[in-house]
């Protein structure tokens, strides 16, 4: 195999596909796959519960296959200087040069990669301005431990011919409704991996507006097809918990506050938060809010905001991160926080845009 390409072309190719290479594994599963005929090139990589494939059009010299050390080759590619690279492999090894710079890397057998099934089925259209904004607003609730496989993944159901996200890590609830998207399956809930779905936000950052995202889906994996990049996933089989029921009907107590102002506060106020025992302190009473952390190795920090606040007075305290989360993630200039008392889950959205809510348990604090 031989090809020429632009370095900046070859390098995002290779990131994505080093993202889901299985690094906990040896061997070929441990690389990315490139197979070129003709002038395309195919850059793979997967750990078996993820598959990411990018076509790239390169100067094609001579076609075939090679399997390279993800992390390694990606590193080699990017230090080189900008301009067109070459790349060609051997029996055991490929070898990678731009000007008077080469680098000589050790290949894995091509026959050694696992056997990865080609995307087919029927393929829907879906907007992907809608789906990948709601996408930004719920899968950073989803859970990044193994130990609850469930949990880490993003819930697709649907509602009325809408798709409606659910993902919950048991701490905060995220629930967005995207109107501008068809269900992607009528007759099934799809709990689909929050890792993949995170490689999908990434490979979708630079579409337009009025692009569209393909999506085929199976018995056991769906798959997205955005460009000339699609993202493979095995379903996470099982029955998601009924979350829709863990939201009150109502809250006695509002807050309004303009969002870049409680953003700024509370990451003033995270600076001191430094461990997972730490919290924030929102105390509020009729057009102030305080907010104010106390760590007993490091001190603490107070701050006092404007805000429009209805309700009996009352002192709230929540994990700062989880908090900044969900304000982070609501469209418009001003945010609401809704709460019944200071032991129960509290609510975060817009003012005029609640396709968005965000529901989260407080902190318990002496």
């Amino acid at each position: 195999m031989k090809f020429k390409s632009e370095r900046d072309i070859l390098v995002e190719a290779l990131t994505a596909a080093s993202r889901v290479a299985a690094t906990r594994l040896i061997g070929a599963s441990s690389g990315v796959l490139l197979s070129l005929t003709g002038n395309q090139l195919v850059v793979t990589g997967t750990d078996l519960d993820i598959t990411a494939r990018t076509t790239v059009d390169v100067i094609g010299i001579e076609d075939g296959s090679t399997v390279v050390p993800a992390r390694l080759i990606v590193d080699a590619v990017r230090s080189l200087e900008a301009g067109a690279v070459t790349v060609s492999s051997g029996e055991d090894n490929v070898e990678i040069s731009l000007g008077r710079a080469k680098f000589s890397l050790r290949t894995f057998p091509v026959v050694d990669y696992p056997k990865l099934p080609p995307v087919s089925g029927p393929v829907t259209s879906i907007a992907a301005l809608d789906l990948i904004q709601g996408l930004n607003q719920v899968v950073r609730a989803a859970a990044n431990d193994d130990a609850r496989p469930l949990l880490t993944g993003v819930l697709f159901t649907t509602e009325n011919g809408t798709l409606r996200l659910f993902a919950t890590d048991s701490y905060r609830l995220a629930v967005r409704d995207v109107p501008g998207v068809q269900g992607i399956s009528d007759s099934q809930d799809l709990l689909v991996p929050a890792r993949a779905l995170q490689e999908l936000q990434r490979a979708a950052a630079s579409l337009s507006s009025d692009a569209e995202i393909g999506v085929t889906l199976s018995d056991a994996e769906i798959c997205f097809v955005v460009g000339n990049t699609s993202i493979a996933s095995r379903l996470i089989d099982g029955n998601y918990p009924s979350v829709l029921q863990l939201i009150p009907a109502s809250f006695p107590n509002q807050l309004r506050i303009a969002k870049d102002t409680l953003l700024t506060s509370l990451k003033r106020a995270k600076l001191l938060a430094k461990d997972s025992t730490s919290s924030v302190r929102l105390t509020m009473k009729d057009r102030n809010l305080e907010i104010r952390t106390q760590s007993h190795d490091a001190g603490d920090v107070e701050d006092n905001v404007d805000a429009d606040y209805t309700g009996e007075e009352m002192t709230i305290a929540f994990n700062p991160g989880f908090l900044i989360d969900g304000v982070e993630a609501v469209f418009g200039d001003e945010v609401v926080l809704e709460m019944s008392d200071s032991v129960r889950a509290a609510m975060v959205h817009g003012v005029e845009d609640v396709r968005f809510r965000y529901l989260l348990m407080p902190v318990r604090v002496q």
